[in-house]
C-alpha cells in the first residue's frame, strides 16, 4: 500500500491552471512522445478532439545554444488552443534562460518539465525520470522556471524510479511547494519503461497528496481506460500516449464518452481524411520533399494495423517519400477496407508492438525516442 501525508483538508478540490479556465474536468491530454508529437500530429489531434498538447521534450541546455533550430522544430504555432512547452535538462539556470526566450518568441500556455522520460540517453546525463532519484534538484528546478517568467510551470514525472521505490507522491508535494501548478503522474517506473501495467494505486496515491491538479499518464487507450482511470484514481484529467498512435480517432471517442462532446465535423474524419490532412500539415510546415515524408512513414505504420495485408502496407510504407506515393498506398487501403467490408477507420489493437522500422528510422517504445537504424 503506498501511503503518504494527504493534501489539506482545507483545499475543497484542485484549481485548474489559468489556462485551462475555459475547460471542464475531466482534460483531455495529448502525451508528448519524441519523434511522434510533432506540430503536424498535435494539429491533427487538436481537430480530432484533444484538448491539450504538449511538444516533443526540448533540452533547456540546447534551447539556449541553438534557439533558432529549436524554437523551429518545437513548431508552436496553435494558435488559441492549450499547448505546453517541454523542457528536460538538469541546470535550473538553463531551464530558466530557455522560459524567457519561449516566454519571449514561441506561444504557449505553460511549460512542462519533463521528470519521466526512462530513455538510457536521456538518464544517463541525469535528465528525465533521473530527476525521481534527485526530488530536491526537480524542486530547484520548478522555482528556477517560476521566477523567470509569468508562464504556469507543471511537470509530468514517473511512479518512482524502480519497484523499491515509489516515491512520486512524495516528491508532487517536494514539486507542489516548488511552485508547480499541475503535476502529470505515469504509472509506471523507470525500471519498467513500458512494460507491465501503470499502477493506478501510485496515481490515486499521488493525487491524494497534493492540492494541484493532477491528470492520469499510462496505459489510455480507449474509452474504458479512461475511465477506469478516472474512477479509480480521483485525476482531473487523462494523458493519451501510444493509445493514439495510429488512431488519433480516440480524442473524439473520449471527448463524447468523457464529456458528451463530439467535434462538429468528427464523422468525416475517415483513415484518407486523416491521412492526408497529417500529410497536408506536414507538406505545410516542411515542404514538399522527401525528408518531409519520413517522420510520416511510422505513422502511416501505425494507421495499417487491423487492415488486411497489414504487412504488405507496411513494408510499402517505409518506402513512401511523395504525395504520390501516399495516394497510391490509401488507395490500396481503400480497398483491402472494402473488401473486407470495414467502412471509416482501421481497427487498433490493445497494445503496439514494440518496435516499428519506419524506413530510415525506428521507432523504440522501449526508450520513447526516434534513432537511426
Amino acid at each position: 500500500m503506498i501511503e503518504t501525508a494527504p493534501a489539506p483538508a482545507s483545499v475543497a478540490g484542485p484549481a485548474l491552471p489559468p489556462w485551462a479556465a475555459r475547460l471542464r474536468p475531466p482534460l483531455i491530454f495529448l502525451a508528448p512522445m519524441d519523434g511522434v508529437t510533432d506540430w503536424p500530429f498535435r494539429e491533427l489531434c487538436f481537430r480530432l478532439g484533444a484538448e491539450v498538447t504538449v511538444s516533443e521534450f526540448a533540452p533547456a541546455a540546447g534551447l539556449m545554444a541553438a534557439p533558432k533550430k529549436l524554437m523551429r522544430s518545437i513548431g508552436a504555432r496553435h494558435g488559441d488552443r492549450p499547448f505546453l512547452i517541454q523542457l528536460y535538462g538538469k541546470h535550473p539556470k538553463d531551464f530558466a534562460g530557455a522560459a524567457r526566450m519561449i516566454y519571449d518568441h514561441l506561444p504557449c500556455v505553460g511549460i512542462d518539465v519533463n521528470m519521466g522520460c526512462p530513455a538510457d540517453q536521456v538518464v544517463s546525463h541525469s535528465h528525465g525520470s533521473a530527476l525521481m532519484r534527485e526530488p530536491q534538484l526537480g524542486a530547484e528546478i520548478v522555482a528556477a522556471l517560476v521566477a523567470a517568467t509569468p508562464l504556469p510551470v507543471s511537470v509530468k514525472m514517473r511512479a518512482g524510479w524502480n519497484s523499491d521505490s515509489i516515491n512520486a507522491p512524495e516528491v508532487a508535494q517536494t514539486m507542489e511547494a516548488a511552485g508547480a501548478c499541475m503535476l502529470t503522474i505515469h504509472g509506471r517506473t523507470r525500471e519498467q519503461r513500458f512494460t507491465g501495467l501503470a499502477s493506478l494505486e501510485a496515481i490515486a496515491a499521488t493525487r491524494a497528496a497534493v492540492s494541484i491538479p493532477v491528470i492520469g499518464n499510462g496505459d489510455i487507450r480507449d474509452v474504458a481506460s479512461a475511465q477506469r482511470m478516472l474512477a479509480e484514481t480521483g485525476v482531473a484529467g487523462v494523458m493519451v500516449a501510444r493509445g493514439a498512435e495510429g488512431n488519433p480517432w480516440i480524442f473524439a471517442d473520449l471527448r463524447q464518452a468523457l464529456k458528451g462532446e463530439r467535434p462538429p465535423d468528427a464523422d468525416r474524419w475517415s483513415l484518407s481524411a486523416v491521412v492526408w490532412e497529417q500529410v497536408r500539415l506536414a507538406v505545410e510546415d516542411r515542404g514538399d520533399d522527401r525528408q518531409t515524408f519520413l517522420p510520416l512513414r511510422k505513422h502511416l505504420i501505425w494507421y495499417a494495423r487491423g487492415i488486411p495485408g497489414k504487412d504488405s502496407l507496411r513494408k510499402r510504407a517505409q518506402q513512401i517519400s511523395s504525395i504520390d506515393d501516399v495516394d497510391a498506398w490509401l488507395m490500396d487501403v481503400e480497398a483491402a477496407m472494402a473488401a473486407a467490408g470495414m467502412h471509416g477507420r482501421p481497427l487498433t489493437p490493445e497494445a503496439p508492438p514494440s518496435k516499428v522500422v519506419a524506413g530510415d528510422a525506428a521507432v523504440d517504445h522501449q526508450h520513447g525516442a526516434v534513432r537511426p537504424v
